[in-house]
């Protein structure tokens, strides 16, 4: 089996809704990718795992923050698992955070940038990764990886 495979496996046994995706960040041309070039060649890859953040009847993102954090627990759980079968498999990775804050104050998620090259969404203007299945109501997280997965 897989790699991808036996990652989608963790992934279902937690949730039914998430996004998954393999990005190549070597040719990526954005400042934050510029501004850790060392990192970025020597860990081109990322996996990108989204889980959907449930919705209400009308469509729209509930603003309750204790459905955020059970979702955030969620995909902590998930990524445990996720870090594991990578240490198992011998991959050498490692999560990357949610965002990073830039010289003028303003935050741009690095987790973004892998998600969108991976295909999962555009990055739209406001600065929210849209997806096509449910706009930007997906809590993301995302590991380097040195190598291509087999």
């Amino acid at each position: 089996m897989e790699f991808e495979d036996k990652a989608r496996m963790i992934i279902e046994k937690e949730c039914e809704d998430y996004l998954f995706g393999i990005a190549n960040l070597s040719h990526v041309q954005n400042s934050i990718i510029e501004q850790y070039s060392a990192l970025f060649d020597e860990y081109p890859k990322a996996i990108s795992i989204g889980i959907t953040l449930p919705l209400t009847k009308d469509g729209l993102m509930s603003d309750n923050k204790k459905v955020y954090n059970f979702t955030d627990r969620k995909l902590n759980k998930i990524t445990e698992h996720i870090s594991n079968l990578l240490e198992a498999e011998g991959y050498n990775a490692f999560p990357f955070p949610k965002s990073e804050k830039t010289k003028d104050n303003t935050f741009i998620s690095l987790n973004l940038i892998a998600a969108n090259q991976a295909n999962l969404g555009q990055i739209e203007k406001n600065g929210l990764l849209t997806t096509p299945e449910v706009g930007s109501a997906v809590n993301w997280e995302q590991y380097l990886l040195m190598h291509q997965l087999k």
